[in-house]
């Protein structure tokens, strides 16, 4: 039986047609240069940068759009620390609550047992078993001489609480004992998603978002970018004497225009951006700007990352879908 290159069925294995078919399964699409970002736009709005600033690792934006993303990311931190804090007064306050109910039974039990109407046997004191503390005489508890009777208030209050603290385990050792084995899905109690949520402060700095490996940022590490901008180089068409010049950004030493596959310098200490060969060149050997002669080192300057173009190995980016079958 004939078969058709696009409606193959009998093979072990799906062809490249089929695979375009198909509604579930992973699939990889490369991203070309329309869907990557230009040199000089913003990593937050993905528009050409206004004002722009650069953090530390180079990932070029906004002012306006990193301040207002430092302020939000500030403003989720203090709201996890508010939960935090809560949730830390609100423990404290469920034991204080257990050593209180505690407190209540040991006294419960003392006036009944005075009384003769409670046995050892039904007592929560002698389940809960406190280790007694020992005298500080010998090892074993006694003394050899006698010694003055001395009231220690510290001592007898941390004797008390470490039998209120025994008391509260045991009651809530006796109420899970007493606690069907098998979740039951319609008492709120019983039910097997019946977990207190704890909260915990995942962020205590803002952070960079530009990359995967994320870096810590903030307002005094933002470095001004400052690009050198010169008009295009127009073909001498008739359009052309028509249209108003536009500008583009330009290394200040080569004079020629940056794109996606241009590697970028910046300097710390003045802002400017040179290409990566003129930044070898001039600026590291003589240790200045070329623009406005400011000293710099080494370690101020970054590399700043882009992209790439959707050509070249380095800006390679995929887009990957998943979908379960048969769902």
């Amino acid at each position: 039986m004939s078969r058709h290159s696009k409606n193959n069925t009998a093979r072990g294995h799906f062809t490249y047609a089929e695979m375009q078919m198909l509604d579930y399964g992973t699939k990889k699409q490369r991203l070309g240069r329309d869907s990557m970002r230009d040199y000089d736009a913003c990593f937050l709005c993905l528009q050409t940068a206004r004002d722009p600033v650069c953090c530390p690792e180079g990932h070029i934006a906004c002012k306006e759009c990193i301040y207002e993303n430092i302020l939000a990311q500030k403003m989720e931190i203090q709201r996890q620390a508010k939960q935090v804090e809560q949730q830390t007064l609100q423990d404290a306050k469920e034991q204080e609550t257990k050593e209180l109910l505690a407190q209540q039974i040991i006294l419960d039990e003392f006036e009944k047992s005075q009384m003769g109407v409670l046995s050892k046997a039904g007592s929560v004191r002698t389940k809960a078993s406190p280790s007694s503390p020992a005298t500080p005489g010998d090892s074993n508890g006694k003394s050899d001489r006698k010694r003055a009777f001395e009231l220690d208030t510290e001592e007898l209050e941390r004797i008390s609480k470490q039998e209120r603290i025994d008391v509260a385990k045991a009651i809530e050792d006796e109420a899970k004992t007493k606690k069907p084995v098998l979740p039951s899905f319609w008492v709120p109690s019983l039910t097997p998603s019946n977990k207190r949520t704890e909260y915990k402060a995942t962020k205590l700095h803002t952070m960079c978002t530009a990359s995967e490996n994320e870096h810590k940022l903030s307002l005094k590490n933002l470095i001004p970018v400052k690009f050198e901008m010169a008009f295009e180089d127009h073909d001498g068409d008739n359009d052309s004497d028509t249209s108003e010049p536009k500008k583009s950004a330009i290394c200040p030493i080569c004079r020629k225009g940056f794109t996606n596959t241009t590697k970028l310098s910046i300097l710390k200490s003045c802002g400017h951006v040179f290409c990566d060969s003129c930044c070898s060149k001039f600026v590291k050997k003589e240790g200045k700007c070329q623009t406005c002669g400011a000293k710099t080192k080494d370690k101020e300057i970054v590399s700043m990352t882009g992209e790439g173009s959707g050509f070249s190995g380095g800006g390679a980016k995929e887009a990957k879908k998943f979908d379960v079958a048969f769902q």
